[in-house]
């Protein structure tokens, strides 16, 4: 009998424990709680990937969920078929040029100008700040931006580059220069409609009202002849190259010895320029902005953020004080051309954002095409 009392106690004991600790606190749901303040970022620029990295290590409560696109056009694309869907990201990179006006037309993304910090904002160039800025209002946080530059052949250091001084002397070097083992004397990477804009905005002989008429204004203004500019440069069969001032570590990398070649600033007028670049934009998922979302958007405004995430894409940070320090210069001083270009880009007026950037854009891509 004993041992039936002794039994029959162990098992109410045991029982009476297990009960207990089924009201011990669970770790797990503590953590799935942590999980749950997140962020949740798109972007096309792989540089990105590193900044979420550091602000999840200093910001370890915070989970940024991420979504890396190809490129600008199609993370547009996604965009707008998430928006339709009513299931946006939190915040998303966006490109400078167009894109961003559906946005702001559907009322989809927030204005910007109360999560800027106050140091960051004294130090936006105006320029680029310009190409988010509608109705008086901010609409996308400014990152890094780039301009129009030309690469240019050892062939062509000499007497075509001192007089290169306008745009008026481009259809002259396309046509009445030429060299041994090139191809083309000067052609453009993607991003023509781009160039294409500012010729058409300085306004000089050449360049006419319209889209078409910038095109066909002169029988050598073909900028664009195929998609291989930029590889075409780089194997030395290219003489001046339209590009962007982001393209200048690559083509480094990409020329190495194989020829001299320089850095040249685009042919008009330098307060012309109108920059182009990248920005966050900050979706209207809920009345009330979430305090991780708005940690995130600071912590990217930081100087620090901007030099990183500018040096390791080749881009220019939207900060003017940056931009103008000797360390950030110093990252370039093998290129003293490619240093001037950086501070004369601050000189620049810009152009507001409008509702044809798009129509414009492709317009040029239209007329281009049509011309091969």
């Amino acid at each position: 009998m004993r041992k039936w009392l002794i039994i029959a106690s162990f098992i109410i004991v045991t029982s009476c424990l297990g009960f207990l600790y089924s009201f011990k606190p669970d770790n797990s749901l503590a953590q799935q709680d942590v999980i749950k303040e997140h962020v949740v970022f798109w972007y096309y620029s792989e540089e990105m990937t590193k900044e979420v990295y550091r602000f999840e290590k200093d910001y370890p409560h915070i989970k940024v969920i991420t979504r890396l696109v190809k490129n600008p056009e199609i993370l547009l694309e996604e965009l707008y078929a998430a928006v339709s869907a009513g299931n946006p990201p939190d915040i998303a990179e966006i490109p400078s040029w167009y894109g961003i006006y559906p946005l702001i037309e559907k009322g989809t993304i927030y204005p910007v100008n109360d999560l800027l910090d106050n140091e960051y904002k004294a130090e936006l160039p105006d320029a680029f700040t310009k190409r988010f800025q509608m109705i008086n209002e901010l609409w996308a946080i400014p990152i890094s931006y780039e301009v129009p530059t030309l690469f240019i052949h050892e062939a062509y250091l000499g007497q075509i580059v001192q007089n290169l001084d306008t745009s008026s002397a481009l259809p002259k070097i396309m046509s009445e220069n030429k060299f041994p083992n090139i191809k083309w004397n000067i052609n453009a990477d993607n991003n023509y409609p781009w160039y294409l804009i500012h010729l058409k905005n300085q306004n000089n002989s050449i360049v006419n009202n319209t889209e078409v008429e910038l095109i066909e204004a002169t029988k050598y203004f073909l900028f664009h002849k195929n998609h291989l500019a930029l590889t075409e440069f780089v194997n030395g069969e290219g003489g001046i190259l339209m590009s962007s001032s982001s393209k200048l570590q690559l083509v480094e990398k990409q020329v190495g010895n194989k020829f001299k070649w320089k850095v040249a600033p685009f042919p008009i007028e330098e307060t012309k320029i109108i920059p182009n670049g990248n920005g966050l934009v900050v979706f209207k998922k809920e009345e009330i902005l979430r305090n991780n979302t708005k940690q995130f958007l600071l912590y990217m405004q930081k100087e620090e953020r901007l030099n990183s995430f500018a040096l390791a894409s080749s881009t220019i940070p939207a900060n003017k004080q940056l931009v103008e320090s000797k360390p950030f210069q110093d990252n370039y001083r093998y290129f003293p051309d490619y240093q001037r270009l950086l501070i004369t880009s601050l000189a620049a007026e810009g152009r507001f954002m409008t509702a044809e950037d798009e129509l414009e854009w492709n317009k040029l891509i239209e007329s281009n095409e049509n011309r091969r």
